[in-house]
């Protein structure tokens, strides 16, 4: 993500701890925040607002990568945002990709090249 001039973010529903977690583990992320931090818990749009603003560009910028439809994809696709839905898990497995999705993808990995077909 970074080698296409991307900021990478982590930001989810999760405790303070968990946050606290991923910023020791020193993940690779420009940004990492939780629910917890933003006091507000997706589907809200308010967390998406905060997420935007983590992010310091427009929200059609910011891209949110999530595998629940009801939490992550159709929210971000509300608030503005590149939703993506991430088919993995069983929430990401069960759900299809809905239409509101800017892209459909099986892993993470795919997720650079996906993205750069956007631009």
């Amino acid at each position: 993500m970074r080698g296409l001039g991307l900021r990478v973010g982590i930001v989810g529903n999760q405790t303070e701890a968990m946050e606290r977690w991923a910023r020791e583990a020193v993940l690779p992320a420009d940004v990492i925040s939780s629910s917890a931090s933003f006091g507000v818990r997706k589907p809200d749009p308010r967390f998406f607002a905060r997420v935007v603003e983590l992010a310091g560009c427009r929200s059609e910028e910011t891209a949110y990568v999530g595998d629940r439809i009801d939490n992550d994809v159709l929210p971000a696709a509300a608030a503005g945002l590149v939703a993506v839905h991430i088919r993995r898990g069983p929430w990401g497995r069960l759900q299809p990709t809905p239409p509101e999705a800017a892209l459909g993808l099986d892993d993470l990995a795919s997720l650079p090249q996906a993205l750069a077909s956007l631009a």
